[in-house]
């Protein structure tokens, strides 16, 4: 056997080698990643200091309803909507990875009480909804197709007034939604641009953690670690893609510009609703570069985009960082001066 033949047949075994491996590590990550029913609590290292609204009371009983309704590909989902005694526009709260719509309450309890009916609901994998497979983007879009149908069917919805307010992996779903006449504007508040890269990032951080307290031969893997992530995850969007049949990489930055857009009579600067894009700048797990490039994207379109950040290292921590301010661009962008409210003031 020649030198050239030992060659190739030593590349092709590490190349076996690495393939296995990724594969491996990319179905471990997978089996984490896509976990139905798992859910952050609170004070936990995950939660990450979340500030929510604080001592506002949930409407009546009696204008709250369960609803239940199915995603274009039959997953069940449940919520609940909360319905003023005048015709209002309708906020759709669109809830984070692991933080079901439970904790968004007092959320919606703050913007139900400046005028608008709210609509609640659990994202596949999430809360009361149907424990099937999460990808923290691209199933998801049909989860939120099927949610604004909802909101914009409601007698109480103004026709046109379907605000959605995101959360993160909440805002990334809203801003991947295709067009609907309903959906009037997208509040995004810290939203990644494309999903592989956050996720690489988090993964860095826990492989970082975890073996932080190596010592000796063992600290040879730290300066892998980078490599590591990003094997683990190429395989998971391999074996991903395999499985589902459709990409896991979700990417805001591309959807954002509008090629989503299907063919209607409409004119289509009502096409695109208004973005108000908010990030606290020092965000630890979304950092503001995702922000920048949203904007950028988004501009260059065409599309009417506001930014709104925090000098804040808290990921979406910008409500915490000043309540008024956030409260006061949410109610001028959804133009909720002229609703008669239920008594409260910024």
């Amino acid at each position: 056997m020649t030198w050239f033949v030992r060659l190739l047949v030593a590349l092709a075994g590490v190349g076996i080698a690495v393939g296995g491996a990724g594969v491996a590590l990319g179905h471990l990550f997978l089996k984490e990643f896509t976990r139905p029913g798992v859910a952050v609590e609170p004070g936990t290292p995950q939660w990450g200091n979340w500030t929510f609204p604080d001592g506002v009371p949930e409407p009546p009983k009696e204008v709250q309803r369960a609803v239940e309704f199915q995603s274009a590909d039959g997953v069940l989902l449940r919520g609940v909507f909360w319905a003023q005694k005048h015709p209002a526009p309708t906020v759709i709260i669109s809830h984070g990875f692991h933080l079901p719509s439970q904790h968004f309450r007092s959320v919606a309890a703050l913007e139900y009480a400046h005028g608008a009916n709210l609509l609640l609901f659990d994202y596949r994998g999430h809360g009361q909804s149907a424990l099937t497979p999460t990808t923290c983007g691209n199933a998801e879009i049909n989860d939120l197709v099927a949610a604004v149908d909802v909101a914009a069917s409601q007698a109480e919805t103004l026709r046109g007034q379907v605000y959605i307010h995101g959360f993160s992996m909440g805002a990334a779903v809203a801003l991947l939604l295709p067009s609907h006449a309903a959906v009037a504007g997208i509040i995004a508040d810290s939203s990644y641009a494309r999903l592989d890269e956050m996720i690489h990032m988090l993964i860095l951080h826990v492989l970082v953690q975890r073996t932080s307290h190596w010592s000796g031969p063992a600290q040879v893997v730290r300066p892998l670690l980078p490599a590591l992530a990003r094997l683990m995850v190429l395989g998971g969007r391999l074996l991903f893609q395999v499985r589902y049949r459709y990409p896991l990489v979700a990417r805001p930055d591309r959807a954002i510009s509008g090629n989503r857009v299907k063919h209607t009579e409409r004119p289509s600067k009502m096409l695109l609703p208004p973005i108000l894009l908010i990030h606290a700048e020092h965000d630890p797990f979304i950092s503001l570069r995702h922000a920048h490039r949203l904007v950028t994207a988004a501009r260059a379109a065409g599309r009417t985009i506001d930014e709104y950040y925090t000098p804040c290292a808290i990921h979406c921590g910008s409500y915490g960082q000043n309540p008024r301010r956030y409260m006061a661009l949410l109610q001028q962008f959804m133009d909720l001066d002229h609703v008669t409210t239920s008594g409260s003031t910024l």
